[in-house]
């Protein structure tokens, strides 16, 4: 798994109609049975999104 912080811009590679979206990272919290749990803001809406991630890594920084 890739080490992301809080700010980090990233976006979600899994997902072919969001693709183009870009996020930012508001909250990250570790799951006891594995993974870790993201609170996602969208630059262009107004929306959070909660993304769960194992194994894994489905995300991408952006730079």
């Amino acid at each position: 798994m890739n080490a992301f912080n809080r700010g980090d811009m990233v976006r979600i590679t899994d997902s072919e109609k969001d693709a183009d979206k870009i996020y930012t990272i508001k909250e990250i919290r570790k799951i006891r049975k594995g993974g870790m749990l993201y609170l996602l803001r969208s630059l262009d809406e107004d929306v959070l999104r909660l993304y769960y991630e194992n194994k894994e890594s489905l995300l991408e920084k952006i730079s």
